[in-house]
Protein backbone atom coordinates (compact mmCIF):
# COMPACT_ATOMS: atom_id res chain seq x y z
CA UNK A 1 0.00 0.00 0.00
CA UNK A 2 1.68 3.75 -0.89
CA UNK A 3 2.28 6.03 1.57
CA UNK A 4 2.69 9.83 1.32
CA UNK A 5 4.28 12.58 2.85
CA UNK A 6 4.56 16.41 3.18
CA UNK A 7 7.47 18.74 0.86
CA UNK A 8 9.13 20.93 3.42
CA UNK A 9 8.51 24.51 2.53
CA UNK A 10 11.69 26.31 1.01
CA UNK A 11 14.32 28.14 2.92
CA UNK A 12 14.05 31.71 3.49
CA UNK A 13 17.39 33.36 4.08
CA UNK A 14 17.08 35.98 7.36
CA UNK A 15 18.61 39.29 6.94
CA UNK A 16 20.15 40.82 10.21
CA UNK A 17 23.41 42.19 11.28
CA UNK A 18 24.42 38.52 12.70
CA UNK A 19 23.94 36.77 9.48
CA UNK A 20 25.79 36.68 6.17
CA UNK A 21 24.83 39.03 3.51
CA UNK A 22 22.91 38.12 0.37
CA UNK A 23 25.93 38.92 -2.36
CA UNK A 24 22.96 38.57 -5.14
CA UNK A 25 21.45 42.22 -4.38
CA UNK A 26 25.49 43.80 -3.12
CA UNK A 27 26.72 46.69 -5.41
CA UNK A 28 30.12 46.92 -5.48
CA UNK A 29 33.02 49.17 -6.15
CA UNK A 30 34.55 49.08 -10.06
CA UNK A 31 37.67 47.69 -10.61
CA UNK A 32 41.12 50.40 -10.18
CA UNK A 33 42.90 50.02 -13.62
CA UNK A 34 46.22 51.91 -11.52
CA UNK A 35 49.45 49.72 -11.58
CA UNK A 36 50.01 47.73 -8.42
CA UNK A 37 52.78 49.40 -7.99
CA UNK A 38 51.23 52.54 -7.32
CA UNK A 39 48.07 50.82 -5.60
CA UNK A 40 47.90 52.44 -1.55
CA UNK A 41 50.51 55.39 -2.01
CA UNK A 42 47.75 57.69 -1.58
CA UNK A 43 46.11 55.84 1.84
CA UNK A 44 47.65 58.49 3.79
CA UNK A 45 51.22 59.78 4.96
CA UNK A 46 54.01 57.33 5.22
CA UNK A 47 55.68 57.02 8.67
CA UNK A 48 59.17 55.96 9.46
CA UNK A 49 60.03 52.99 10.85
CA UNK A 50 61.25 52.75 14.47
CA UNK A 51 64.99 52.56 15.30
CA UNK A 52 66.11 49.11 15.93
CA UNK A 53 69.41 50.00 17.73
CA UNK A 54 69.24 49.71 21.27
CA UNK A 55 70.04 53.10 23.27
CA UNK A 56 73.67 53.97 23.69
CA UNK A 57 75.34 52.88 27.04
CA UNK A 58 78.44 53.15 29.18
CA UNK A 59 80.54 50.36 31.24
CA UNK A 60 83.45 50.60 33.00
CA UNK A 61 86.37 48.11 31.76
CA UNK A 62 88.58 46.33 33.90
CA UNK A 63 91.75 43.97 33.23
CA UNK A 64 91.43 40.28 33.09
CA UNK A 65 94.00 37.80 32.38
CA UNK A 66 94.12 36.55 28.22
CA UNK A 67 93.83 32.79 27.59
CA UNK A 68 94.85 32.08 31.75
CA UNK A 69 97.80 34.42 30.89
CA UNK A 70 99.35 31.81 28.31
CA UNK A 71 100.65 34.63 26.20
CA UNK A 72 100.70 37.92 27.81
CA UNK A 73 102.47 38.97 31.44
CA UNK A 74 105.25 36.34 30.36
CA UNK A 75 109.32 36.54 28.85
CA UNK A 76 109.03 34.26 26.09
CA UNK A 77 112.20 32.66 24.10
CA UNK A 78 111.15 31.60 20.27
CA UNK A 79 111.63 29.17 19.51
CA UNK A 80 112.90 26.71 23.19
CA UNK A 81 113.72 23.96 20.90
CA UNK A 82 116.26 23.68 18.04
CA UNK A 83 117.39 20.03 16.86
CA UNK A 84 120.32 21.05 14.67
CA UNK A 85 121.06 17.25 13.36
CA UNK A 86 124.51 16.62 11.96
CA UNK A 87 127.05 20.03 11.95
CA UNK A 88 129.93 20.02 9.69
CA UNK A 89 130.43 23.79 9.42
CA UNK A 90 129.42 26.38 11.54
CA UNK A 91 125.32 27.06 11.79
CA UNK A 92 123.47 30.30 13.24
CA UNK A 93 120.18 30.14 14.59
CA UNK A 94 118.13 33.13 15.02
CA UNK A 95 116.17 33.43 19.04
CA UNK A 96 113.82 36.20 19.55
CA UNK A 97 113.45 36.77 23.30
CA UNK A 98 110.25 38.74 23.94
CA UNK A 99 108.62 40.55 27.01
CA UNK A 100 105.24 40.01 25.95
CA UNK A 101 104.25 41.77 29.96
CA UNK A 102 102.57 44.79 28.70
CA UNK A 103 102.58 46.52 32.32
CA UNK A 104 106.17 46.08 33.50
CA UNK A 105 109.63 46.18 31.89
CA UNK A 106 112.17 43.30 32.77
CA UNK A 107 116.19 43.06 33.40
CA UNK A 108 118.39 40.60 31.82
CA UNK A 109 120.84 40.01 33.72
CA UNK A 110 123.15 37.57 32.04
CA UNK A 111 123.18 34.86 29.55
CA UNK A 112 124.32 31.24 30.60
CA UNK A 113 125.54 28.36 28.28
CA UNK A 114 125.46 24.83 29.88
CA UNK A 115 127.06 21.65 28.25
CA UNK A 116 129.99 21.21 26.19
CA UNK A 117 131.84 23.64 24.48
CA UNK A 118 130.94 24.98 21.48
CA UNK A 119 128.42 27.23 21.36
CA UNK A 120 128.34 31.15 21.31
CA UNK A 121 125.67 33.62 21.80
CA UNK A 122 126.14 37.03 19.65
CA UNK A 123 125.43 39.85 22.51
CA UNK A 124 124.83 42.91 20.87
CA UNK A 125 122.76 45.08 23.62
CA UNK A 126 125.26 43.73 26.63
CA UNK A 127 124.38 43.31 30.08
CA UNK A 128 122.38 43.84 32.13
CA UNK A 129 119.69 44.88 29.34
CA UNK A 130 116.27 46.43 30.10
CA UNK A 131 113.19 45.00 28.30
CA UNK A 132 110.29 47.45 28.29
CA UNK A 133 106.62 46.38 28.27
CA UNK A 134 106.37 44.62 24.84
CA UNK A 135 109.52 45.35 23.77
CA UNK A 136 111.83 41.86 22.20
CA UNK A 137 115.29 41.46 20.84
CA UNK A 138 116.75 38.92 18.27
CA UNK A 139 120.26 37.13 19.39
CA UNK A 140 122.33 35.00 16.83
CA UNK A 141 122.83 32.14 18.63
CA UNK A 142 126.36 30.33 16.83
CA UNK A 143 127.16 26.95 16.68
CA UNK A 144 130.64 26.09 16.00
CA UNK A 145 132.29 23.72 13.60
CA UNK A 146 134.76 23.09 16.68
CA UNK A 147 133.88 20.91 20.24
CA UNK A 148 132.65 17.75 21.80
CA UNK A 149 130.97 15.10 19.18
CA UNK A 150 127.60 15.56 20.73
CA UNK A 151 125.71 18.55 20.92
CA UNK A 152 123.38 19.29 24.23
CA UNK A 153 123.62 22.48 25.35
CA UNK A 154 120.99 25.23 27.20
CA UNK A 155 121.61 28.43 26.51
CA UNK A 156 119.30 30.74 29.36
CA UNK A 157 118.48 34.59 29.45
CA UNK A 158 118.22 34.79 32.91
CA UNK A 159 116.01 37.97 34.27
CA UNK A 160 115.25 39.25 37.53
CA UNK A 161 112.61 37.53 39.49
CA UNK A 162 111.54 35.25 36.73
CA UNK A 163 112.66 31.59 36.92
CA UNK A 164 114.93 30.45 34.54
CA UNK A 165 113.36 27.74 33.44
CA UNK A 166 110.91 28.83 31.47
CA UNK A 167 113.36 31.39 29.13
CA UNK A 168 116.21 29.22 28.01
CA UNK A 169 116.60 27.44 24.58
CA UNK A 170 117.56 24.25 24.54
CA UNK A 171 120.35 22.81 21.30
CA UNK A 172 120.34 19.40 20.40
CA UNK A 173 122.58 18.08 17.75
CA UNK A 174 126.01 16.08 16.81
CA UNK A 175 129.05 17.39 15.11
CA UNK A 176 130.41 15.47 11.40
CA UNK A 177 134.28 15.42 10.93
CA UNK A 178 133.83 16.19 6.73
CA UNK A 179 136.17 13.83 4.94
CA UNK A 180 137.30 16.27 2.14
CA UNK A 181 139.20 14.42 -0.52
CA UNK A 182 137.37 12.95 -3.55
CA UNK A 183 138.28 9.62 -4.94
CA UNK A 184 141.02 9.14 -7.37
CA UNK A 185 138.46 7.52 -9.39
CA UNK A 186 141.40 4.96 -10.76
CA UNK A 187 138.82 2.53 -8.79
CA UNK A 188 134.87 2.91 -8.92
CA UNK A 189 132.86 4.08 -6.04
CA UNK A 190 131.16 1.22 -4.42
CA UNK A 191 128.01 1.77 -2.61
CA UNK A 192 125.50 -1.28 -0.89
CA UNK A 193 122.61 -1.24 0.68
CA UNK A 194 120.95 -3.47 3.65
CA UNK A 195 117.26 -3.94 3.52
CA UNK A 196 115.41 -5.82 6.78
CA UNK A 197 112.74 -8.23 5.86
CA UNK A 198 110.81 -10.55 8.05
CA UNK A 199 109.26 -13.01 5.91
CA UNK A 200 106.08 -15.44 7.40
CA UNK A 201 105.52 -18.71 5.48
CA UNK A 202 102.28 -20.19 5.64
CA UNK A 203 101.41 -24.20 5.72
CA UNK A 204 101.01 -24.01 2.43
CA UNK A 205 104.19 -22.48 1.61
CA UNK A 206 103.63 -19.23 0.48
CA UNK A 207 105.73 -16.71 1.59
CA UNK A 208 104.55 -12.90 3.08
CA UNK A 209 107.56 -10.55 3.22
CA UNK A 210 107.50 -7.35 5.25
CA UNK A 211 109.87 -4.51 5.15
CA UNK A 212 111.19 -3.55 8.59
CA UNK A 213 113.54 -1.24 7.69
CA UNK A 214 112.00 2.30 5.65
CA UNK A 215 115.37 4.11 4.73
CA UNK A 216 118.34 0.77 4.42
CA UNK A 217 121.86 1.20 5.97
CA UNK A 218 124.92 0.56 3.63
CA UNK A 219 128.24 1.42 2.87
CA UNK A 220 130.42 3.47 1.31
CA UNK A 221 133.86 2.16 -0.19
CA UNK A 222 136.53 4.20 -2.49
CA UNK A 223 139.96 5.18 -2.67
CA UNK A 224 141.66 8.38 -2.90
CA UNK A 225 145.50 9.16 -4.00
CA UNK A 226 146.72 12.14 -1.90
CA UNK A 227 149.73 13.41 -4.29
CA UNK A 228 150.45 16.79 -2.09
CA UNK A 229 152.22 16.19 1.39
CA UNK A 230 149.63 18.94 2.70
CA UNK A 231 146.90 16.77 1.78
CA UNK A 232 148.86 13.56 2.80
CA UNK A 233 148.80 15.29 6.29
CA UNK A 234 145.78 16.31 6.67
CA UNK A 235 143.96 13.01 5.60
CA UNK A 236 146.06 11.41 7.86
CA UNK A 237 145.06 13.15 10.90
CA UNK A 238 141.96 12.96 9.83
CA UNK A 239 141.64 9.53 10.12
CA UNK A 240 143.60 8.99 13.31
CA UNK A 241 142.56 11.82 14.78
CA UNK A 242 138.64 11.34 14.34
CA UNK A 243 137.78 7.54 14.49
CA UNK A 244 135.90 7.59 17.12
CA UNK A 245 133.55 10.72 15.28
CA UNK A 246 131.22 10.56 12.58
CA UNK A 247 132.38 11.83 9.42
CA UNK A 248 130.74 13.63 6.67
CA UNK A 249 130.72 11.24 3.40
CA UNK A 250 130.35 12.66 0.06
CA UNK A 251 128.43 10.87 -2.81
CA UNK A 252 131.24 11.80 -5.46
CA UNK A 253 129.93 9.86 -8.09
CA UNK A 254 126.64 12.68 -8.06
CA UNK A 255 128.30 15.68 -7.60
CA UNK A 256 127.03 18.56 -10.39
CA UNK A 257 128.76 21.78 -10.94
CA UNK A 258 127.34 25.68 -9.30
CA UNK A 259 125.38 26.95 -11.90
CA UNK A 260 125.35 29.90 -10.28
CA UNK A 261 127.14 32.55 -8.26
CA UNK A 262 125.85 31.92 -4.45
CA UNK A 263 126.86 34.88 -1.84
CA UNK A 264 126.96 34.59 1.79
CA UNK A 265 123.14 34.21 3.48
CA UNK A 266 122.03 32.87 0.73
CA UNK A 267 119.06 30.24 1.47
CA UNK A 268 119.35 28.75 -2.52
CA UNK A 269 121.55 26.75 -4.32
CA UNK A 270 121.03 26.69 -8.73
CA UNK A 271 122.06 23.71 -9.34
CA UNK A 272 120.90 20.85 -11.24
CA UNK A 273 118.79 18.27 -9.15
CA UNK A 274 117.70 15.75 -11.49
CA UNK A 275 118.85 12.26 -10.81
CA UNK A 276 120.57 13.42 -7.98
CA UNK A 277 119.54 12.19 -4.47
CA UNK A 278 119.04 15.41 -2.61
CA UNK A 279 115.96 15.36 0.13
CA UNK A 280 114.67 17.24 2.64
CA UNK A 281 116.62 16.64 5.85
CA UNK A 282 119.57 16.32 4.45
CA UNK A 283 122.51 17.81 3.78
CA UNK A 284 124.42 19.10 0.83
CA UNK A 285 128.42 20.00 0.35
CA UNK A 286 129.43 22.71 -1.33
CA UNK A 287 133.33 21.82 -2.22
CA UNK A 288 135.89 23.62 -4.36
CA UNK A 289 139.11 22.09 -3.27
CA UNK A 290 139.95 19.79 0.31
CA UNK A 291 140.05 23.00 2.26
CA UNK A 292 137.26 25.37 1.07
CA UNK A 293 133.97 23.73 1.47
CA UNK A 294 130.35 23.89 3.58
CA UNK A 295 128.13 21.77 4.26
CA UNK A 296 124.17 22.86 4.68
CA UNK A 297 120.88 21.17 5.32
CA UNK A 298 118.19 20.74 3.03
CA UNK A 299 115.16 22.66 3.60
CA UNK A 300 113.26 21.33 -0.14
CA UNK A 301 114.53 20.54 -3.96
CA UNK A 302 113.11 21.87 -7.05
CA UNK A 303 113.75 21.34 -10.20
CA UNK A 304 116.73 23.67 -10.34
CA UNK A 305 117.71 24.58 -7.20
CA UNK A 306 118.51 23.24 -3.57
CA UNK A 307 116.24 25.31 -0.21
CA UNK A 308 118.17 25.53 2.33
CA UNK A 309 117.52 26.06 6.18
CA UNK A 310 120.61 28.65 6.71
CA UNK A 311 122.02 31.00 5.50
CA UNK A 312 125.22 30.16 3.50
CA UNK A 313 128.10 31.72 5.46
CA UNK A 314 130.52 32.44 2.89
CA UNK A 315 130.59 33.35 -1.24
CA UNK A 316 130.88 30.42 -3.87
CA UNK A 317 131.69 30.82 -7.25
CA UNK A 318 130.09 29.07 -10.43
CA UNK A 319 131.86 27.22 -12.58
CA UNK A 320 134.56 26.21 -9.81
CA UNK A 321 132.14 24.81 -6.95
CA UNK A 322 130.56 21.17 -6.78
CA UNK A 323 127.53 20.31 -5.36
CA UNK A 324 126.66 17.04 -4.45
CA UNK A 325 124.90 15.35 -1.35
CA UNK A 326 126.24 13.81 1.86
CA UNK A 327 125.66 11.46 4.38
CA UNK A 328 126.88 10.31 7.65
CA UNK A 329 129.50 7.34 8.20
CA UNK A 330 131.49 5.84 10.71
CA UNK A 331 134.82 4.30 9.73
CA UNK A 332 135.10 0.53 9.86
CA UNK A 333 137.50 -0.92 12.34
CA UNK A 334 140.14 -2.00 9.98
CA UNK A 335 141.19 0.82 8.14
CA UNK A 336 144.70 1.76 7.04
CA UNK A 337 146.61 5.10 6.01
CA UNK A 338 149.63 4.10 3.15
CA UNK A 339 152.57 6.21 2.65
CA UNK A 340 154.34 5.52 -0.96
CA UNK A 341 156.30 8.28 -1.29
CA UNK A 342 157.55 10.97 1.27
CA UNK A 343 154.88 13.23 0.03
CA UNK A 344 152.52 10.61 -1.70
CA UNK A 345 149.73 8.63 0.09
CA UNK A 346 147.05 6.84 0.07
CA UNK A 347 143.99 5.02 1.50
CA UNK A 348 141.25 2.62 0.95
CA UNK A 349 138.86 3.12 3.16
CA UNK A 350 135.00 1.74 4.19
CA UNK A 351 132.43 4.03 5.79
CA UNK A 352 129.36 2.35 7.29
CA UNK A 353 126.21 4.41 6.56
CA UNK A 354 123.63 4.54 9.25
CA UNK A 355 120.98 4.95 6.53
CA UNK A 356 120.39 6.66 2.95
CA UNK A 357 118.31 6.02 -0.14
CA UNK A 358 119.47 4.67 -2.98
Amino acid sequence: MATAGLVPSPLVLVAGRSFSTNLACAAMDPISARPLHVVGMTAGPRLALADPRPAAFQRAGALAPVHGLAVLGRVHVIPRRHDLGAVVSEQEAEVEVWNADIQHGHTLQEITVEGPAGIAVMDDVGQPAHFPASASHIYLVKVLSDGDALIDNLVTWVFAGLDPRGTNLRLLGFRLIPFPFPPNWAQPVVETFGFMTDVITSYRGMEQRIQLRAVPVGTIRYATLLDDLRDAQMASAILFGNQARAFGVGRWQFQSPLVQNANAGDYEILCATSDIPFEPGGMVLLWSDPYHWEVQTIEGVLSDRVLLNFGLIRTWTAGATAVLPIVVGRLSPDEGFTWDALAIGSTSFTFDIDGFRP
